[in-house]
């Protein structure tokens, strides 16, 4: 059934109604630092796909903080996304959405995580949305603390039922599932929307680029004959994999029984005391001068890494790895896998296809279960990690295989190519995302908007709810202000200029040079009240009004 509100719109617009993706998520959330891995990389990425490859009629991308979008925008324009495309991308700062949520009707709004806004997003939609709009977000790491804190929002808030988490791997999406069992017993509520199995992709020329073989081995001084075992990852055991008893399965089983010279190839970012932790275990390992380390690396240099290996090895162990964006650039770049039977991985590799999965076992008690509140979360993800056994024999008997036989290789290679660019090119995983979304709106439509479980958002509790009593006074009524004769020369803070507009500012100084009454001040103002006392605020924090 729709609402008399959504009705209206569909009957005005009928056939001509636009197709609009909106999100109110930061997709670039480190600036202009570098994206080489993980996270960060796969929201970036599919920010580009969803320009690229949507059949959307316009892009509307908003948030909080004016230097992220500025440098959003900056960015987009070196995509290569086609110009016509581009004039059809608008950014949008949180104080001008409401607006054009009232005004003009979304088919979508996606998020690149799951739990920080979803709930937020529902109150607002329903307080300033025209039409009924699904609200999608995707899972990438579901490990640490945090995401009971998530689960609790998204089930005391309720969603909609049009509303869903894209889980990228089959085991987190059943992880999501046990999660969110827990927030609703703690929210007395439950998350009414659904839970979809959608991958992640990659560039669509990843397929047909590829790195350049000899600069790659030059530039690491690996001999042309010698059969590369590269790692690709975060090279740390609390975030990613346990690399010692790797290093220590090389140095024993598999450089004593290999048919070639053979070289372990560790490339990822890699802090410094994960540095010295590596080295410290090659050195006691005794196998230096078989391995090689490139730390930090450019993402420029990351198609001559892939070139370099001739086998992508990960014996991941860790919680935070949902999906495998490195498997799925290692496929592209035609190397085949050995990687541990885990979570994503597992959706990712056809065992004895395109690579190997290795046997992975996890102990059945957690000696810290009862401190899981407690730990750190670096500490917790250490012991779940170090609770997880690679059957690394088995590891050493698949490498062993593939070092001796060139032409499985290549024939693993293929398949995974193959694989890759028939699966998890970004064209079509955004066009399975689009089915999903235009399934969701649809249904959305016929509905209507759904309210929120209770009227206003209960972690809702900013600075104002929370610490009005820190200051000494409040503005008493009829409290007078009049301007002063400094100028106004200084500029708000980039990310307050969306409510200190300087015609705001100005307008408000002018009408306060012969005094004037602060709520009258307010009540003149062509600006929202809040923006309007803020203003005032400020003028009075910066010398330009003086209290009377």
């Amino acid at each position: 059934m729709l609402s008399p509100r959504a009705a209206n719109i569909v009957v005005c617009l009928g056939a001509t109604l636009t197709k609009r993706f909106g999100t109110i998520f930061p997709f670039l959330e480190s600036g202009r630092q570098p994206r080489q891995l993980g996270r960060l990389v796969a929201n970036s990425d599919f920010a580009k796909a969803v320009l690229s490859y949507g059949s959307f009629d316009e892009f509307v991308f908003a948030n909080t903080s004016v230097s992220n979008l500025r440098i959003f925008a900056e960015t987009v324009q070196q995509w290569g996304v086609p110009a016509e495309r581009l004039a059809n991308v608008r950014y949008v700062s949180y104080v001008n959405l409401p607006s054009l949520l009232q005004r003009e009707p979304f088919h979508v709004f996606h998020l690149g995580g799951w739990g920080a806004f979803m709930p937020g997003l529902h109150y607002i939609r329903a307080r300033y949305a025209s039409n009924p709009w699904p609200i999608t977000a995707v899972t990438h790491s579901l490990n640490g603390r945090e995401v009971i804190d998530h689960a609790v929002r998204v089930s005391r808030s309720g969603m909609a039922h049009y509303d869903a988490i894209f889980c990228t791997s089959r085991d987190g999406r059943e992880a999501l599932r046990k999660l969110l069992a827990g927030g609703s017993a703690i929210a007395g509520g439950s998350f009414a929307g659904r839970l979809e199995h959608l991958p992640l992709g990659i560039d669509d020329d990843l397929v047909a680029r590829s790195g350049n073989r000899e600069r790659g081995r030059a530039r690491l001084r690996i001999p042309t004959d010698t059969v590369v075992l590269l790692v690709l990852g975060r090279m740390t055991p609390f975030q990613k994999m346990d690399l010692a008893p790797l290093l220590r399965t090389f140095a024993r089983h598999v450089l004593p029984r290999s048919s070639r010279p053979v070289c372990l190839l560790l490339a990822g970012s890699a802090s410094p005391d994960d540095l010295s932790l590596l080295t410290s275990s090659i050195e006691r390992y005794g196998i230096a001068g078989h391995v090689r380390l490139q730390a930090n690396f450019a993402a420029e240099q990351k198609p001559d890494v892939l070139a370099a290996a001739d086998i992508l090895v990960s014996p991941v162990d860790n919680t935070q790895e949902t999906f495998g964006l490195s498997l799925l650039e290692a496929m592209a770049a035609g190397l085949p896998i050995v990687a541990s039977r885990f979570d994503g991985y597992k959706d990712l590799v056809e065992d004895g296809v395109d690579g190997f999965l290795i046997d992975s076992y996890a102990s059945p008690i957690d000696p810290m279960a009862e401190w899981f509140d407690l730990l750190d979360p670096n500490i917790a993800q250490l012991f779940q990690s170090q609770g997880v056994a690679i059957d690394m024999e088995q590891l050493a008997d698949r490498v062993l295989v593939l070092i001796g036989d060139e032409a499985r290789r290549a024939e693993m290679a293929a398949a995974g190519r193959a694989k890759v660019g028939r699966e998890f090119r970004w064209s079509q995983v955004i066009a399975r995302y689009e089915a999903t979304w235009d399934r969701l709106s649809a249904e959305a439509t016929r509905t209507g908007l759904v309210p929120p479980s209770e009227p206003d958002n209960p972690f809702n509790l900013g600075p104002e709810s929370i610490f009005s009593h820190y200051t000494s006074h409040a503005f008493p009524p009829g409290q007078r202000v009049t301007a002063t004769t400094q100028s106004l020369d200084d500029t708000p803070y980039n990310e307050a200029t969306v409510v200190l507009r300087p015609v705001l500012l100005q307008s408000l100084l002018a009408r306060a040079r012969e005094g004037a009454v602060l709520e009258d001040l307010v009540a003149s103002a062509s600006a929202p009240r809040g923006h309007a006392w803020y203003a005032l605020t400020w003028l009075l924090k910066y010398g330009l009004l003086r209290l009377d």
